[in-house]
């Protein structure tokens, strides 16, 4: 006698939903600003980090003629 097996089932549903946002002049320049300024921040860090790179491996990059 076989066993009657309980296999899971899958279901796919696809939800809509719609809404309304309205910013103002204002809280849209304000937002643009808040954008821009963690954009800045976060190239400033990148930037320092390769300099940070390129300083520790300059020995090892471009060694001196004399060795």
């Amino acid at each position: 006698m076989s066993e009657a097996r309980n296999e899971p089932q899958t279901t796919t549903e696809t939800v809509t939903a719609t809404k309304t946002v309205t910013t103002t002049d204002a809280e849209l320049a304000q937002q643009l600003v808040n954008d821009a300024t963690k954009a800045q921040v976060k190239y400033e860090h990148e930037d320092a980090k390769a300099d940070d790179w390129g300083k520790a491996s300059f020995p090892a990059s471009d060694p001196p003629q004399n060795y």
